[in-house]
């Protein structure tokens, strides 16, 4: 144990605070990009596919070195991996597992393991994974794949002895160039510098290289609507005790969408996949494969050795991927030297290759899904269609019977009237018509009735202020009636409609709307505290907690345009842009809201 205090007392802290600020200040002063580190630095979706394609188109020179980067790329891309992690990556850190359940098409992922790296110190489990792309040229295991297959089957680097763990552990996923010792670590400035050809190939302006594709994959994922969470899984940037002891931690929706697929379960299909070669062709990527099929496992007779089994059924399946990507790749790259490979010019190749091209519908270089893929994909949106047409049949439900409460208590009331007429208990007299009077004042309502009676100019929405004050209409209604007593029984004996603020409202705006002008036909719910008061939600503890937590923001509205002097609709656009800027749920606004009212309350008190 290191028994010496830290180096960094206040007086280095301050050293380096003061390194950092002339830093700052020189880059001002030397007009340094700004662009660098934001959302321009970096690649698209097109560019990574134009660095690929030149990968590819310049694999006729150096082709072990212009694969290797291919794969460096994507493995930065694909896993958000480091660039010290991809350099001290070794082939035992590599295996394969079938996911069930993903879709038509067997899954069967690139699983990469790290146990060290700059974030990790203690030797903790790292875990990153990549699907099969839906274009060969794209995807992380093709590119694997072709590397391997031109290691091991077109150098003089044997195929590893899975015999001993010493004899491949130690084996290097990205070879270091110009060394027969595979077990060496790739150097940086290699790294770096083909890292610079491929994106002077592609004409990709990127200020980062070996750090680009954790970057520009982290922006494609949230394009792409991953998220955040499943995002920063991917790229470790939190790490918890579960995740890294228990959990293989993949980020299973991460995975689908930079493979192409529709981020939900059960889409995941590669039409090339469903043509299987013929064994005769297997046979003949990494011959002395077959002599550890099935060696590895946990039987009597087998190696106990998990690695192995994992990296080897990951071969199994890659020579599966060399086949039936070949196909699209070789019309489009017919110069690269991988192709001298002596399976590419067996007669069952050729075979192999027309039932490909007539099973596989490839557009734009890639493939189209099935019927049954397509109708997978759509079933989430057809789900959320008919969950949305059943929401707007419960309301017009709802509508129709509010509707109907209010004909029949118009006819009870009506019923009433007549019975009195014709009863003989009200006598109707007939009076001359008196003098004309003076002429009087017309009666003048509130402000706060006027403003709820009369919307704004313009504008869809009415005032909101009706519903948090006393309403005029019970008072109006008894000073015409003849009878106030028995205006006042009328009005008792009519039911509230039971209506129920939608659940789905997750903006100011559409919750301003519901308040004030109502949603689907509905009436809205500063009419129903008009006309009801408090009635239409009395004995619902949810609708009541629902409805206070929701005036929050109603109350927000009306302090904003008293204080700025403007439109309740002006302030209900200002706080509905305030809420977009936060990123926050309507209810957590709402929270905010009330405990800021609260706040100021004991300030006040205080």
């Amino acid at each position: 144990m290191n028994a010496h205090p830290s180096p960094r007392v206040d007086n280095v802290r301050q050293y380096l605070k003061t390194l950092q600020r002339r830093d700052a200040q020189l880059k001002r002063e030397q007009f340094e990009d700004k662009g660098k580190d934001t959302l321009l630095d970096g690649y698209d979706e097109e560019q990574l596919e134009r660095i690929c394609e030149s990968l590819w188109a310049h694999s006729d020179s150096s082709p072990e070195c212009h694969f290797r980067t291919l794969v460096d790329q994507l493995l930065s891309h694909y896993m958000l991996a480091r660039g010290d992690n991809r350099r001290s990556a070794e082939i035992s850190d590599l295996h394969t597992f079938e996911f069930p359940g993903e879709g038509p098409t067997r899954c069967m992922p690139l699983i990469f393991t790290t146990r060290g790296g700059k974030e990790n110190q203690h030797g903790r489990l790292e875990t990153g994974g990549a699907l099969r792309h839906r274009k060969p040229l794209m995807c992380m295991l093709s590119a694997l794949a072709f590397y391997l297959l031109f290691r091991w089957d077109l150098t003089d680097e044997p195929l590893p002895d899975f015999g001993r763990r010493d004899a491949w552990y130690r084996i290097r996923l990205l070879k270091s160039s110009g060394r027969g010792d595979r077990t060496a670590m790739l150097a940086y400035n290699t790294q770096l510098d083909w890292i610079n050809k491929a994106f002077e190939y592609a004409g990709v302006p990127s200020k980062k290289k070996t750090h680009s594709g954790r970057g520009s994959g982290a922006k494609m994922a949230e394009l792409k609507g991953v998220p955040d969470d499943e995002t920063r899984r991917a790229g470790h940037w939190t790490q918890d005790q579960m995740n890294g002891c228990y959990l293989n931690s993949l980020p299973r929706q991460f995975m689908r969408a930079m493979a192409g697929h529709p981020i939900q379960m059960g889409c995941f299909e590669i039409p090339r996949a469903g043509v299987a070669p013929p064994d005769e062709l297997l046979s003949m990527i990494w011959p002395g494969l077959d002599a550890w099929k099935g060696r590895f496992g946990p039987r009597v007779g087998q190696v106990d050795d998990l690695a192995a089994m994992g990296f080897t059924n990951l071969l199994f399946y890659l020579r599966e991927v060399i086949l039936q990507d070949s196909v699209a790749l070789r019309k489009r790259f017919p110069s690269s030297p991988v192709w001298n490979h002596a399976v590419f010019q067996h007669k069952a190749y050729h075979e192999f290759a027309a039932r490909m091209e007539a099973a596989v519908d490839v557009v734009d270089g890639e493939e189209r899904p099935s019927r049954l893929a397509m109708i997978t994909q759509a079933m989430p949106e057809l789900a959320e269609s008919l969950h949305s047409i059943r929401g707007d049949l419960k309301a017009l439900k709802s509508t129709v019977g509010t509707v109907a409460e209010q004909v029949q208590a118009q006819s009870v009331r009506h019923a009433h009237f007549h019975h009195l007429l014709t009863s003989g208990s009200v006598t109707l007299r007939i009076d001359p018509p008196p003098s004309p009077p003076k002429p009087r004042p017309p009666l003048a309502l509130p402000a706060a009735a006027a403003a709820a009676a009369t919307p704004a100019t313009g504008s869809c929405y009415t005032s909101a202020r009706a519903s948090l004050e006393p309403s005029l209409a019970p008072s109006l209604a008894l000073a015409l009636a003849p009878d106030a007593q028995q205006a006042g029984q009328l009005q008792e004996a009519q039911e509230p409609p039971r209506y129920s603020m939608c659940r789905q409202v997750k903006s100011v705006e559409r919750l301003w709307q519901e308040w004030t002008v109502g949603l689907n036909g509905q009436a809205s719910v500063s009419a129903l505290d008009s006309r009801w008061g408090s009635r239409w939600r009395a004995g619902r503890q949810r609708e009541l907690q629902w409805y206070s937590l929701r005036l929050e923001v109603i109350r927000e509205i009306r302090r904003r345009a008293k204080a700025q002097r403007s439109s309740e609709e002006q302030a209900m656009w200002s706080l509905h842009l305030q809420q977009q800027q936060m990123g926050c749920s309507l209810d957590r606004l709402c929270k905010q809201l009330r405990a800021g009212r609260s706040g100021n309350g004991r300030q006040a008190g205080g």
